[in-house]
């Protein structure tokens, strides 16, 4: 495959079951969080916490261009602004637009090819805080492949 022989699209399309079985199982296997959770109360208790993401979140799928029924990969991001006080007695406040990564996946043999920053494009120059972390993550959060500025906010899933 080269670097883009892929689509990217918006929305969930019929997508729904793939991202909850993908999202819970590589979400289990790669997260230190999740890992000390029994299989069944995870699968149960975090697909109701996706449900309530997914209600709210923005989902972008890389596809087959001749065929999106073929997916290869998707993220879950949200849309969000910042207020922060920058004068409390005058009453200034700055809005500062933010977005919220929830998850990312790309199927395995489809890693490398850059699918999962074409997902994330969107996002790219602006401040964003990510609400599940990984050990993907976490690796390249150390190599700095992922600026010091992104935030994990674990709280951002349960809004």
């Amino acid at each position: 495959m080269s670097e883009r022989n892929y689509s990217i699209v918006e929305g969930l399309g019929d997508a729904r079951s793939l991202i909850f079985a993908t999202w819970l199982k590589s979400y289990q296997n790669s997260s230190l969080f999740a890992k000390g959770v029994p299989r069944e109360t995870f699968f149960a208790q975090h697909h109701k916490v996706i449900e309530r993401i997914l209600e709210r979140a923005e989902v972008r799928l890389a596809v087959l261009p001749d065929d999106p029924s073929v997916v290869f990969g998707w993220s879950v991001t949200e849309p969000c602004q910042r207020i922060s006080i920058v004068d409390r007695d005058a009453g200034i406040v700055r809005v500062t637009p933010e977005s919220v990564v929830h998850y990312v996946y790309v199927k395995p043999d489809f890693r490398r090819y850059g699918i999962a920053k074409a997902l994330l494009a969107h996002v790219a120059g602006e401040p964003w805080r990510y609400s599940h972390s990984t050990y993907i993550l976490r690796d390249l959060r150390e190599n700095k492949v992922i600026p010091d500025t992104v935030i994990y906010d674990p709280y951002e899933a349960f809004r």
